[in-house]
């Protein structure tokens, strides 16, 4: 091997090393964290989002930001269950960033007619059944 060569060599490692080593920058680790207008946002357009992840079925996507004004809420039906109205409160703007894609995905997959087997959730006192997510899963809150 010759001199050149056998330096270039020392060099790759050395800076694979310093690579290595060193601590990476903790704003580019750490999310952003978002507020309840950005969370909003992100609601408002999840039937477009649920369409194009392969679940057409979901009609009437509504959000708006719940009584409290900590989350937002998200009212959708189902075109595989039209008597069922269906409502989702999100977790808080600071949790998973993710949430709208976990949960469009599980439409999408069909966790929704898991849920709607018998014996199917009851909806409460205003008519809607309620869904959350437990980790990446959808089930029926009760």
């Amino acid at each position: 091997m010759s001199r050149t060569a056998l330096s270039r060599l020392i060099g790759f490692w050395r800076g694979a090393l310093v690579r290595y080593m060193t601590t990476p920058k903790i704003s580019k680790v750490t999310p952003k964290v978002r507020t309840i207008d950005e969370q909003l946002t992100s609601f408002e357009t999840f039937i477009d989002f649920a369409h194009q992840l392969g679940a057409p079925q979901v009609q009437a996507a509504d959000a708006t930001i719940s009584s409290d004004g900590q989350k937002v809420v998200l009212f959708f039906s189902h075109s595989d269950f039209p008597d069922t109205r269906f409502g989702y409160l999100a977790e808080a703007p600071s949790g998973d960033v993710h949430e709208v894609l976990w949960l469009a995905e599980e439409l999408a997959t069909g966790a929704l007619h898991r849920i709607m087997r018998d014996p199917a959730p009851t909806a409460d006192t205003a008519g809607i059944t309620c869904l959350r997510l437990d980790g990446q899963l959808l089930r029926a809150d009760s």
